[in-house]
């Protein structure tokens, strides 16, 4: 896989690999997979999302009549 950096994104990478001491690629590998951590953890089903909203709801007791006075 190739990652195509403008030049001060490299500069950018090359001074913080040797500020840290760590090699660009390492630096380069963990921000990736960082990244795809965070997707997958964000990586919601809207479906999903409005199933367990009402899961949740119906488990509230007295919401019956809060939402006929608020609706």
């Amino acid at each position: 896989m190739g990652i195509e950096l403008t030049t001060a994104e490299e500069a950018q990478l090359r001074q913080i690999a040797a500020k840290t001491g760590r090699d660009v690629r390492v630096l380069v590998e963990e921000a990736i997979r960082q990244y795809a951590d965070s997707i997958a953890i964000t990586d919601l089903n809207s479906e999903d999302v409005a199933e367990v909203q009402l899961a949740l709801v119906a488990e509230l007791p007295g919401i019956s009549s809060w939402k006929a006075r608020t609706g």
